[in-house]
């Protein structure tokens, strides 16, 4: 055995495929859950979707975490603007019938 030979019981183990950088993706997806059961927040879906487009560009083994990611902190985030305004589109009619 040679000197830059490395003895097969002193290698380093191999990384599972599991295992290969989907930290982003997986944190971007943990996030728009978490926006979905704590609905009213607004850090957490803004913080799903920076990951999740961290995620989707740096990590392609993660890229189907990534996207429910965004698509759950986009949902979160615009879903309580749409309903807000909606809301007010239903309540604005009935203003002048709080005064008499």
């Amino acid at each position: 055995m040679t000197s830059t030979e490395i003895p097969a019981a002193t290698a380093a183990p191999a990384t599972p495929a599991w295992a290969e950088g989907r930290v982003l993706s997986t944190l971007a997806l943990i996030a728009g859950i978490v926006a979905v059961v704590f609905g009213q927040t607004f850090f957490v879906p803004v913080a799903a979707l920076v990951l999740g487009v961290l995620g989707y560009r740096r990590e392609p083994a993660g890229r189907t975490f990534a996207v429910w990611g965004i698509v759950l902190g986009a949902v979160m985030l615009f879903g309580w603007a749409l309903l807000a305004i909606f809301g007010a589109l239903f309540v604005l009619p009935f203003i002048p019938f709080a005064f008499l």
